[in-house]
């Protein structure tokens, strides 16, 4: 799990999971005004969407991840 969400395991204060969300946060609303900028046809439209759904749910699971990591809640098998 370190190797997909490394950001997520920078550190297990509250000041690297803030850090961490924020970047998160920010990688997000990057994508999304990214997409916005454009205006694409339908079927790429469709496309670029679904990427950007990815992007959304691997940012969430990467602030779960810091969380749980801070938390002591991961087990040793990361």
């Amino acid at each position: 799990m370190r190797k997909f969400f490394p950001l997520s395991f920078k550190g297990k204060n509250l000041k690297a999971v803030i850090l961490s969300t924020l970047i998160y946060t920010l990688i997000v609303v990057a994508v999304s005004i990214l997409v916005g900028l454009f205006d694409l046809p339908s079927g790429v439209s469709i496309a670029v969407n679904i990427l950007k759904q990815i992007v959304l749910l691997y940012c969430i699971g990467g602030i779960v991840v810091s969380i749980l990591n801070a938390c002591d809640l991961l087990g040793k098998n990361n």
